[in-house]
């Protein structure tokens, strides 16, 4: 069948051509249409239930709110985790769900499940869903500061609440946009107690009376004199003069008693439980721009900056918008570094083709394949919604060395045929023959390479969501180019793959206007659509030179040099001849010694670590120290600023946001004893921009553009910023200068310090009593803290029922583990370290004035802690109203026992003699998971593979730690993901080689050729183990992918080694050569001797097509290196497996079969 498409393609050229045409257009469209991302989705599908219930502590909340929610959410369908938080005020529900569940179909079950649990909350608690939305999602955050300070904290929090939020929550593809900073501007009422005794007043009294002075209400209508009129009674709180001058009662005389009479009434600060800080000059008040669930990043980022920039406009003078953090510029990092090396690779593989084919237009063929394959790749991407991330990008990048693997065979047969049969046939006849002679093995090579890797698609959760848009696009790209293998290539073969492009009959005229119109039309048409007044891109010009010489190459005579005469091709057998004869020679030597470099290959997998991924450089930091719990609020503000100053004065560090505490969004359930600093990094050197004016600055740019190469406008200037720098110990820093100097250019003695350096100078700058240090990046802790709930490497989670003995056995762990080898820090959080003021009110005493526990509590709720009576409404903002005493009447215990109960009879009774008042300890928040409760210990790991510390680890707490009946630990954080990939791996690398094993058997027919082919799989890893070891890499799902993918490629070079040798031995067979083992010898030499070139030139475009990923150190680099390895260092060794053991026992094996014809 491959024959006859390879025919068919050949013999209908302009129906192929034309399709091929169609394809790339469209591929085009959709690349330049694909959104652009950082990396995948790495989020869990979540819903929120978030809920408030007011001034409660959190033992009140998880009983009363969290436990009820949690239990009923556990039969929620395909909810896979039920996370639960109580802290003070208000509970969060998370859902987790799992792989490929729609997110608004989770959210409509949640509702009705919600629903049914409604029945069992408290009286007027109302729970509610987050936004469609996670914490991964905080792609964008601002800080509005003012330069003049006329502005307080107040009135900058108003205009982000009020101004600022609605707006940018109306841009497309953003859910939700969350405060945090500042005051909220809260009217407070601080009554006298004392007054309040003298008067008879209850406390009661007041609150009704200021909620009924606050409302606006309708009259309907009334018609006067022909004209309808509607009617209002305006009553809303617009000013503190407002509230004061409500009647609360009246004295013995009728006089009314006013409010201002019996309290303080003035504009304070509403309770917070988070502060914003920024670059340690104190505090300020900002936003968080939460994303919603599977849009375009960067798309939405770039409207929320075109908005600020509209609304900055409005906003009062001196006050100004500064980005705290900005996703984007990550993105941008990421695809540029991709873009990057896949423009190296293609130039690295155009370059090898060349070097080798000595053939411009038969390179031309082969490197035809890589362009449009990945245009392929992006036609199949863009429909299915696969973003243009490291990941995506990488699949392609991995893939390009491969892709042209089959065009660099079918050229190279192409010129063996030439050269045998010039003369004897015609020009199409040869490059069909020479195609349909190797295009089915190629074929079923290149189907090999792209089915090998579909067990990657089965890799689930986060190792699922990351790779998979790499597995999409190798394997399209793969399957593209094995389609252009036995389509368009034959095609381009039967036109480039000639000596004499131009016809020599043509005239000599015909032949001068055909190159005019090479070489001068394209730069000609562009000139004359730039002076017609078209609007041209800025390459336009460079674009079209680049087509003229092109076209020139394609138009000059050009020889197809022999293999016997090619430089490359007799240097290359002349280092390979002897070699080959040597190990046909000692046959079962060689054999041993491969038998050997196997065996010893076991030193290196018992010493390298295993992690789940390796570290993914953001650019950005993300410090999330712990404090211990009952920490308050002013000293968490001082606290924010030291740290934020300290880190400030690094010259790597651009700005410093922190954040203590939680933000006004369900996504974020940060304790306030929770710090979270999002620090910017600066590139590792600014310099000063100097512009200069040029004769042709104010020409149209599609002329501008090449001058500026030569003449740019825009230089560097004098270094503003640089990363501070690193001595180099190298081998010559003793010699004399005039040796040290040249060797310096090359590798220099001075480095800048790495990211890893400069947080363990921020580690050792950055220390307080009470803090336990994190340090990471954004994006990757969002993601970790959404699906395990843990923010460092290693977590573990102790499950039982009683909080008390949670916290001794998490405090008992973390002790352990401190000085354990490879742990930087570790931290248990203190579940029952609250601070706890008690009323335990007694039921005798308050029976006998009348009252019942409500009366109490409501006295406890509103005199003592404050309540928000009411909110008023000034225009569109909306500001509480809040009643208590006044702060030196509840300010300590004595003062507090002296508060007034109302009884029935019109008395009021001290509250020290209604209930018993004691501080206690007691939880800060409560955590559960499933409905269990739980506490969690964090552990930072430093100089050790999470692997290794983790199974050092356990070993340790199961010899110290005995748990009492009813608990258990969990292991969670990053290996937990770890232990899932490498489950799902220990199953699908066994079945990539049963698909190899299968499809090699459907191709070859003959099992003893299939399993010579799969013989060459444990060399290949043998050399990507020893590259793995030698990098000081770890095993991760990251490796495992790039093992997988490297089985398909030596599988492919071991396919093309047999097809050579057998086609030898079979032409010699049909010959009545084959009648001795000196004849298979010679045919084993000639087999593979002779095709050296295109063996080495498939390799060498895949090895050194992955080079520059190996070197590469932008963004997303770390990943795709713990791929490329694999596959370079597997590369190496099955190189050498095919080109000496693969004979060795295709010899071994051939010998069987003439025995018999010697005898």
């Amino acid at each position: 069948m491959i024959e006859k498409i390879i025919e068919w393609s050949v013999n209908n050229r302009f129906m192929v051509v034309l399709a091929t045409l169609f394809i790339i257009a469209a591929g085009i469209f959709a690349m330049l249409k694909t959104p652009l991302d950082a990396i995948p989705d790495l989020s869990d599908v979540q819903v929120i239930v978030y809920t408030e219930y007011p001034g409660q502590a959190p033992q009140v909340v998880e009983d009363q709110i969290t436990y009820p929610l949690t239990t009923a959410m556990l039969s929620v369908p395909f909810a896979k985790v039920v996370r639960g938080y109580s802290f003070f005020g208000y509970s969060f529900v998370y859902l987790i769900f799992e792989d490929g569940t729609d997110l608004y179909w989770a959210r409509s079950r949640v509702m009705e499940y919600l629903n049914f649990v409604s029945a069992r909350l408290p009286q007027g608690v109302t729970p509610s869903l987050g936004p469609d939305a996670t914490g991964v999602g905080w792609a964008f955050e601002y800080v509005l500061k003012d330069t003049t300070g006329k502005t307080d904290l107040q009135e900058l929090r108003s205009i982000q609440d009020w101004f600022l939020r609605y707006e940018l929550t109306a841009v497309p593809g953003v859910s939700e946009v969350a405060s945090i900073g500042g005051f909220v501007k809260q009217y407070q009422v601080e009554v006298d107690p004392n007054k309040l005794l003298s008067y008879n007043i209850p406390i009661q009294k007041i609150k009704n009376a200021i909620k009924r002075s606050n409302s606006d209400v309708g009259g309907k209508l009334i018609e006067m004199g022909e004209t309808e009129f509607m009617v209002r009674g305006l009553g809303y709180i617009k000013s503190v003069e407002d509230i004061k001058n409500i009647a609360v009662s009246f004295d013995e005389k009728g006089t009314p008693i006013l409010l201002k009479d019996i309290a303080n009434v003035h504009i304070g600060p509403e309770l917070r439980r988070g502060i914003l800080e920024w670059n340690g000059e104190g505090e300020a008040a900002g936003g968080v721009v939460i994303m919603r669930y599977g849009e375009n990043a960067l798309e939405v980022i770039k409207k929320v900056k075109e908005k600020l920039k509209d609304l900055q406009k409005g906003l009062p003078e001196g006050v100004e918008i500064l980005t705290g953090y900005d996703r984007s510029a990550l993105i941008e990092r990421a695809v540029e570094t991709l873009k990057t090396k896949l423009t190296e690779e293609m130039i690295v593989v155009a370059a090898i083709c060349i070097l080798f084919l000595l053939h411009f237009r038969s390179a031309f063929v082969a490197i035809f394949t890589l362009p449009v394959g990945i245009l392929m790749s992006f036609l199949i991407m863009y429909p299915m919604g696969i973003n243009a991330n490291i990941m995506s990008l990488g699949g392609i990048a991995i893939a390009i060395g491969v892709m042209v693997d089959a065009s660099i065979v079918l050229v190279e047969n192409a010129h063996k045929h030439l050269e045998r049969d010039r003369g004897k046939k015609t020009h199409t006849q040869i490059i069909i023959d020479a195609s349909k002679e190797v295009g089915p093995a190629l074929f079923f090579s290149l189907l090999i390479i792209t089915v090998s890797f579909l067990p990657v698609f089965s890799l689930g959760e986060q190792s699922g969501r990351l790779f998979r848009p790499l597995a999409y696009t190798k394997t399209t790209a793969m399957a593209a180019s094995s389609i252009l293998a036995i389509t368009i290539i034959p095609v381009l073969m039967t036109f480039f793959v000639l000596e004499n492009p131009i016809d020599p009959t043509l005239s000599k005229k015909k032949k001068l206007s055909l190159w005019v119109a090479a070489i001068a039309g394209p730069p000609f048409a562009v000139i004359f659509a730039g002076i017609a007044g078209v609007n041209l891109p800025d390459l336009s010009l460079v674009v079209a030179i680049g087509i003229s010489i092109f076209l020139y190459f394609c138009l000059c005579s050009q020889k197809i040099i022999s293999e016997k005469r090619n430089p490359v091709a007799r240097v290359l057998i002349k280092l390979y001849l002897p070699i080959i004869k040597i190990v046909l020679k000692w046959k079962k030597m060689t054999i041993l010694i491969a038998l050997v470099a196997i065996g010893i290959t076991w030193y290196p997998i018992t010493h390298v670590g295993s992690e789940f991924m390796p570290p993914l450089n953001e650019g950005d930091l993300l410090y999330m120290p712990t404090t211990l719990p009952g920490i308050s609020i002013t000293k968490a503000k001082e606290l924010l600023q030291q740290t934020d100053k300290i880190i400030q004065r690094f010259p790597e560090v651009k700005t410093t946001m922190g954040k203590i505490g939680r933000a006004e969004t369900s996504t974020d359930p940060a304790p306030l004893s929770m710090i979270e600093t999002v620090i910017v990094l600066r590139p590792q050197v600014e310099y000063e921009t100097i512009e200069k004016i040029r004769f042709f600055s104010d020409w149209p740019g599609w002329v501008k553009k090449p001058l500026t190469w030569i003449w740019p406008e825009k230089f560097h200037g004098k270094i503003l910023h640089e990363w501070r720098k690193k001595k180099n110990e190298l081998f010559f820093s003793n010699w004399p200068s005039f040796l040290k100097t040249p060797l310096s250019w090359v590798m220099p003695e001075e480095r800048y310090i790495t990211i890893k350096e400069l947080t363990d100078d921020l580690n050792q700058a950055v220390r307080f009593p009470g803090l336990t240090n994190a340090w990471t990046m954004p994006i990757k802790t969002r993601i970790d803290m959404l699906s395990t709930g843990i923010k460092t490497p290693v977590g573990i989670k102790i499950m039982g029922p009683d909080l008390e003995t949670l916290a001794q056995i998490g405090e008992t762990i973390e002790a352990t583990l401190r000085n354990h080898p490879g742990t930087l820090s570790a931290f248990s959080e203190r579940v029952t370290g609250g601070n706890y003021l008690d009323f335990i009110i007694n039921r005798e005493n308050i029976a006998r004035y009348g009252l019942l526990v409500q009366d109490v509590q409501d006295i406890i709720k509103t005199a003592i802690g404050g309540m928000n009576v009411t909110y008023t409404i000034e225009g569109l903002e909306r500001y509480p109203v809040n009643l208590r005493y006044n702060r030196e009447f509840r300010d300590n215990i004595d003062m507090i026992k002296r508060v007034m109960v109302p009884t029935p009879a019109g008395e009021q009774v001290p509250l020290t003699h209604l209930a018993d008042i004691s501080i206690h300890k007691g939880p800060a928040g409560i955590k559960s998971e499933n409905s269990k409760r739980t506490a969690w210990v964090y552990v930072d790991i430093k100089d050790v593979d999470v692997g290794t510390y983790v199974k050092g680890a356990k070993k340790l707490i199961d010899e110290k730690i005995t748990l009492p009946a009813g608990y258990s630990i969990i292991w969670s954080g990053q290996y937990e993901y770890m232990e899932k990939a490498r489950k799902t791996l220990n199953v699908i690398i066994p079945a990539t080689l049963l698909v190899i094993f299968i499809l090699l058997y459907i191709h070859f027919s003959n099992i003893i050729e299939v399993i010579i082919v799969m013989v060459s799989l444990p060399f290949a890893l043998l050399g990507g183990i020893w590259l793995i070891y030698l990098l000081d890499y770890n095993l991760s799902v990251a490796v495992g992918v790039g093992f997988i993918a490297l089985a398909g490629l030596a599988t492919e070079t071991g396919i093309v080694m047999l097809v050579y040798l057998d086609e030898v031995f079979t032409r010699k067979k049909s010959l009545k050569e084959m009648n001795s083992s000196t004849d298979l010898h010679e045919s084993i030499i000639e087999g593979a001797v002779e095709r050296v070139r295109p063996l080495i030139m498939t390799v060498a475009t895949t090895l050194i097509g992955l080079l520059p990923v190996m070197y590469g150190s932008g963004a997303g680099s770390q990943i795709m290196k713990r791929i490329a390895a694999p596959m370079v260092g597997g590369l190496i060794s099955s190189t050498i497996m095919t080109l000496i053991i693969i004979p060795v026992i295709y010899n071994l094996w051939k010998t069987w079969e003439i025995k018999p014809k010697q005898i």
